[in-house]
This record gives C-alpha cells, structure tokens and sequence, in this order.
C-alpha cells in the first residue's frame, strides 16, 4: 500500500472512530482506545503511521449497551457487524465498518460478508479466580476462534493439535455450553478484567479494571479520543516498552490485502462489485 493510500484509510479509519465516538456518548457508556490505537495516542498523538484499524475496547456490560443502542439508531453509512448481523462473519470480535468502501484480507475474500474498512470493538470481560478453570476459558475461547476460521498454523504444535481442536469445536456446542452454564457460575475478581478472545499461548490481556478507569481524552490525530486513565500499566502489559518502535523493517501491516477501495463495496459472488 502506498503512502497516500495508507493516509486515505487512516482517515477513514478516524472517520468511523469518531461515529463511534458519538454512539458512545449518546447511550452514556465509556470506551477506551486500547491495543494499537492506544499505543499510537501516546506515542505519535495519532494513528501509528504504518497503522491501518483501530481498536477500542469496552467492559462487557458497556458492550452490551452500545450494541442494544445501536440496534435501535443505526447510523447511515456504517453498519456494526458481528455474527448476528452478518450471517457470513465468523469472526467473535465485533466491528464497525463503512459502507461503500472496501478492504479485503485474501484468507476471507471468499466470505459473503461486509468487508468495508474498519474499527475492531474488544470486550474485557470478568476475571476468573482460579487460574485453572481462567485458563479453560481462554482455551476454549481460543479454539472456537480458530474452529470457526479452520485455521491451522503452518509450524509447531498447532499442525498437530489445531486439525484435532477445530473438529470438536466447529459446531459451537462447546462454546455455547461453557459460557451459558459454566462460565457465569465461576467465582470473579471484581479488580481484574481481560479480554478473553484475545488469548493466544503466548499473550495473556489481564488487567487491573482501575488502570481503565474514567476515559481521558487526548489529542488523536486531528481530533480528541479517550484512552485508559492509566494508560502506561495497560500498554505495558501488552507491548512491554512500548515507547521504543520497532526497527523500520518491522515497521508495517499486519494486513495483507486482496482488495482495496474507497468508492465501491466487495461482493465475492459479484467478482468483487
């Protein structure tokens, strides 16, 4: 992607995040940038300038607020999707995107879904006491991710394991069973939170729920977004130091594109129009 393009989507991108913006405040929940975006607040004042989304995050009962809300004051133009409105999205973390634009990774090119850019929306949900059954969830969460993808890593254990796991949680049963019956009845930490669809074997997202606290806004690019209060204890638990970039070979994407357009939405079963 060029620069002038990657500057387009970026704006784009603070497009929607300050719809999101607005939705929030009009249903009186509070959001924080988080994950990349937050990181790009504090260190550029902006979008990490290699960036291409943003991410935001919410506690579960904010989540299910800003959901109801939006369902009955959809904003023209942008469209919330997740696997209730959009029978061919199989993916559990939730987004907004804007209608009449395209932005189209080549492992879902073939999904019948709204694939206009976007913002990710993360929950952070309650926090398990035993470090056990935390852990069971994470898992369990994990794989039915990738059992709705049928993702299978090309290296490791996953080969082995993943081919395994995706058979027994492809229906969802499984989920469906452990968070309807099981995961309500499980003893909480009400000063912790963590983003459970974000667990990877190798990244846990636990946080203390005081490091969110009131939502600051600070200078975003050309506007004004909320980021944690503490936002230095949540960004350190992700990216550790977080103020040293990487090197510049490092510096780019973590999206490979199949298809990209400001002007025309994708529709696989159309050839792309």
């Amino acid at each position: 992607m060029d620069n002038a393009t990657l500057k387009r989507v970026q704006q784009t991108v603070d497009e929607i995040l300050l719809v999101i913006d607005r939705q929030a405040k009009a249903c009186g929940v509070p959001y924080y940038l988080f994950y990349g975006s937050a990181l790009g607040a504090v260190r550029h004042h902006g979008v990490i300038p290699w960036d291409d989304d943003a991410d935001i995050v919410l506690f579960r009962k904010d989540f299910e607020k800003l959901r109801a809300y939006w369902a009955e004051h959809p904003v023209e133009g942008y469209f919330y999707q997740d696997i209730m409105t959009d029978p061919g999205y199989h993916i559990k973390i939730t987004k907004i995107r804007k209608n009449g634009t395209a932005f189209v990774e080549p492992q879902i090119k073939d999904c019948d879904m709204h694939h206009g850019m976007f913002v990710d929306i993360f929950v952070l949900d309650d926090y398990v006491q035993n470090t056990f059954l935390r852990r069971l969830t994470e898992y369990i969460t994990m794989f039915d991710y990738n059992a709705e993808r049928q993702y299978v890593p090309d290296y490791g254990s996953g080969r082995f394991i993943y081919p395994i796991t995706n058979k027994l949680f492809k229906s969802g049963k499984i989920f469906r069973f452990w968070y309807r019956k099981v995961f309500p009845k499980l003893k909480k930490d009400d000063g912790m939170c963590s983003d459970i669809a974000s667990f990877t074997n190798s990244h846990r997202y636990d946080f203390k729920r005081e490091w969110l606290g009131e939502p600051r806004y600070v200078p975003y690019d050309d506007i004004s977004l909320p980021i944690p209060a503490n936002a230095d204890k949540c960004l350190t638990v992700c990216y550790g130091d977080y103020m040293t970039p990487p090197p510049p070979e490092a510096q780019v994407s973590n999206h490979k594109l199949y298809r990209i357009s400001f002007e025309e939405e994708y529709h696989p079963e159309k050839g792309g129009h």
